[in-house]
């Protein structure tokens, strides 16, 4: 096994003359045996040489430590695209709806979608049913948004709600997430006469606010959601801030924010600046000074000046 194979050149020294003939110097015959030697101990080696592969314990620590880096500094990243993401799809879903409430006015003679609050409100004189106040079929009944009155120019229901809302209801002992989070203005499409703010029946007599400063359809908490209407305060007075109220909450589930889409068809972001305007509790609040509640107030109606 050990045997030394001569290469080529070695072979034509070997057999030349004056090796053939016995004359063979003493330095052939070294390198022969240098090459001899330096072959035995190469395949001497080989039982040595690695043949099975595998972790060490110090290489399989590492490559758990190298992957945790990797989560730590693709996971947040991974959470922002989502939320990104999120925030798109919610602007689309408001998007739709606030071209819907322009294409129902155009087929019906320029008038809004009727808009009436209340538990129990008939088809036509609210533009969608059902009340989701409180656990019950209502807030998982889909065919009450396949058949309101924007139902045929939006009938995807899964625009119905803000992709971030996750909270669910429990119907029949089953937990599963509520499929409306949209209301419309209390203001647009009210039958309410008030003497101290306006209410606007047709999209014409939008014009103060003006259309592009008027909201249209919000995202609201989906724990405060009941009928299809977000109440504001009817007799908000901008001049006397200690009696500001806080009645449906807006959602704020992007960044402390929520999406609105306003009469022109447009869609904005509004990041909520009270800290109780995210806290606040299901029932209507006393807010004071809360600027969050001044914006929303400013931009659902023009309200009368109240006199001393």
């Amino acid at each position: 096994m050990n045997d030394f194979v001569p290469c080529a050149r070695t072979k034509r020294l070997m057999n030349s003359p004056a090796v053939r003939f016995g004359s063979r110097p003493d330095w052939l015959l070294r390198a022969v045996e240098a090459m001899r030697s330096d072959s035995s101990r190469r395949l001497g080696e080989r039982p040595f040489l690695r043949t099975q592969f595998g972790f060490t314990l110090i290489e399989l620590v590492m490559v758990i430590a190298i992957v945790a880096v990797l989560a730590g500094l693709l996971l947040p990243a991974l959470s922002r695209a989502k939320g990104r993401a999120q925030r798109m799809a919610c602007a689309s879903n408001l998007k739709q709806f606030a071209v819907g409430m322009q294409l129902y006015a155009a087929d019906g003679g320029d008038f809004l979608p009727p808009n009436q609050d209340g538990q129990d409100i008939p088809l036509g004189q609210t533009w969608v049913e059902g009340w989701l106040g409180l656990p019950g079929p209502d807030c998982t009944n889909t065919l009450l948004l396949r058949r309101s009155l924007l139902g045929r120019y939006v009938s995807d229901t899964k625009v119905w709600q803000c992709p971030s809302a996750n909270r669910a209801v429990k119907v029949a002992a089953v937990a599963q997430p509520r499929v409306r989070t949209v209301s419309l203005n209390c203001f647009l499409g009210s039958p309410v006469e008030s003497p101290s703010a306006r209410t606007f029946l047709c999209l014409a007599e939008i014009t103060q606010p003006s259309p592009s400063q008027t909201v249209a359809f919000l995202q609201e908490r989906p724990d405060t959601i009941n009928d299809g209407s977000f109440a504001m305060q009817w007799s908000f007075d901008e001049a006397n801030p200690g009696s500001w109220v806080l009645r449906d909450k807006p959602e704020a589930a992007h960044d402390k924010g929520g999406k609105l889409s306003f009469s022109d068809g447009h869609v904005e972001t509004r990041h909520w600046r009270d800290h109780r305007t995210v806290a606040a509790s299901r029932d209507d609040i006393i807010s004071p000074r809360n600027q969050d509640v001044l914006w929303l107030q400013q931009r659902a109606t023009w309200h009368e000046p109240v006199h001393q």
